[in-house]
């Protein structure tokens, strides 16, 4: 037998109330092989939720943990390209995030990304995505309502197969329920009375938003584990756990009427974990009746699976999570009357140039998909003004929500849409000086690319679909075929040609044939 390569990876979640690590090999079929998994609790969702910030010794716990972390990183040798380190909810609301950004790099080299609710919702699809698959649940039900409720936050995603259908994400958390009952100073009999009332605000933001029936509910989250593991002991994680609700409201039950500590001594859990525990568990089940789910399948799967999937994968977008993107930018852009068919035949010139161009710039397909929305959506603000129609492009694109798109992925678009005429980026530019000194760098060569193709879609009514490019020298020949003469193309590209020379360091050329 002849071994598989592979390389070993870290995912690092710094959530509400613990810092955990996965470290994996990924081999060259794709296939994760788990190394170890760690896990230390902090106290960032106290800070935040009653505060707004994280204290210093906060900030200071969660160095030293990170510090432990290095050394195991360390002892696997994993690559610093191989790490990824992602925050969410407490650290995303927190007014000093930027305080733990930069004391976590400057003590360990470790980069926390602060990820939003898109980019949350797309690994939280990405960790399911084994269940959707799986051939014998397809048989059962295909419309899925995966639900995660977090420290801060609750997530609901609704699927139609593989398709996301609709999507929430909710200031609903156990923390944050916690904190409320400790601020009100419930007792135990009062307890049941502001769960109800905390959910029941939630019920209300999302009573028109899912309003299908006969769901499939998959739950993931700690608290919906430890209710699989009571049910089965020998639950395998990497398979469903099914919980009737009669289990679910019987345990929960039994929870409410015992304090904290007494729940810490027979379920042998930190305090950290129990005191999460009836608030999530009250608000899994409130959602589920109100979904009118009887049935429930609990996910053994985290956001760190979803970070090492997307690793293993090398581009964490599915063909129809791709599909489902450019929809939803396609629908923005009717909404301001865009001319789709220039739109898609500068999309198409792109995505041809991007291929070509490989070598060069050496991105890769999460890139190709942006510039592809960026390329369809780069006259939207045209709708506005004429003129200037690529500075309103900018804005629209930085402030519009396109299915997929999270803060980031949205201000490289933007900023692609922008430069796709007149100035090059400046430093004077705040959108552009926003984004990190990588981003730019391919803001600048998507930018380039685009001006390109859009020097070939110049003729309107002309429809170039196909290109052949020619390397000579210091000079790209991009050939057209079947065109009589590119005098009008060639006209635009000594104006928009600029800057792909100045990124690329290559003269282009239009030629027939």
């Amino acid at each position: 037998m002849s071994s598989r390569k592979s390389r070993t990876f870290a995912a690092i979640d710094i959530g509400t109330t613990g810092v955990r690590m996965a470290l994996a090999d990924i081999d060259d079929k794709g296939q994760i092989h788990f190394l170890e998994k760690l896990n230390q609790s902090v106290r960032l969702g106290r800070d935040v939720f009653s505060m707004g910030r994280i204290r210093r010794g906060t900030i200071e716990e969660c160095v030293r943990i990170l510090e432990s972390f290095q050394q195991v990183l360390e002892e696997y040798q994993v690559r610093e390209e191989d790490i990824r380190v992602v925050a969410s909810s407490a650290v995303q609301e927190a007014t000093n995030r930027e305080t733990l950004v930069d004391r976590v790099s400057m003590a360990t080299g470790l980069e926390i990304e602060v990820i939003d609710d898109a980019e949350a919702t797309r690994l939280t699809y990405l960790s399911v995505l084994p269940f959707l698959q799986d051939k014998r649940r397809k048989k059962k039900n295909a419309n899925t309502m995966v639900l995660e409720i977090g420290g801060g936050r609750t997530e609901m995603l609704e699927l139609d197969g593989l398709n996301i259908v609709g999507s929430r994400v909710v200031r609903l958390g156990s923390l944050r329920i916690r904190n409320s009952l400790e601020q009100q100073r419930s007792s135990l009999k009062q307890m049941k009375e502001v769960l109800e009332q905390e959910v029941s605000n939630t019920l209300l933001q999302i009573k028109d938003q899912f309003q299908s029936k006969d769901l499939s509910m998959i739950l993931l989250g700690g608290e919906a584990r430890f209710m699989a593991n009571q049910v089965n002991p020998d639950w395998d994680r990497n398979e469903l756990q099914t919980v009737s609700m009669k289990d679910w409201k019987q345990l929960a039950t039994e929870l409410l009427e015992s304090s904290v500590e007494q729940t810490v001594e027979q379920y042998h859990l930190t305090f950290a974990e129990a005191e999460t525990l009836v608030p999530a568990l009250y608000a899994y089940q409130r959602l589920a009746e109100k979904l009118g789910c009887k049935q429930l399948q609990v996910s053994g799967l985290t956001m760190r699976d979803g970070l090492l999937r997307e690793a293993a994968q090398r581009d964490g977008w599915t063909e129809s999570y791709k599909e489902q993107m450019l929809e939803s930018a396609m629908n923005l852009g009717r909404k301001f009357h865009l001319d789709e068919n220039h739109a898609k035949e500068a999309a198409g010139l792109s995505l041809q140039l991007f291929d070509e161009l490989v070598p060069e710039h050496k991105l890769g397909q999460r890139h190709r998909v942006l510039l592809e929305i960026a390329a369809l959506l780069h006259e939207i603000g045209s709708f506005i003004s004429a003129t200037s129609h690529h500075k309103h492009s900018m804005y629209i694109l930085a402030n519009a929500s396109i299915f997929g798109l999270g803060q980031r992925d949205s201000r490289i678009v933007a900023n692609v849409a922008r430069y796709h005429r007149r100035s090059m980026p400046k430093s004077t530019h705040p959108m552009y000086q926003s984004l990190s000194r990588r981003d730019r760098i391919v803001v600048q060569q998507l930018s380039a690319i685009l001006r390109v193709a859009d020097a070939l879609s110049r003729s309107r009514g002309r429809r170039i679909k196909r290109i052949v490019c020619e390397r000579r020298d210091e000079t790209l020949f991009i050939h057209v075929p079947d065109v009589d003469n590119l005098h009008l193309e060639n006209s635009a590209l000594r104006v928009k040609g600029k800057m792909f020379q100045q990124v690329f360091g290559m003269n282009v050329i239009f030629v027939k044939g």
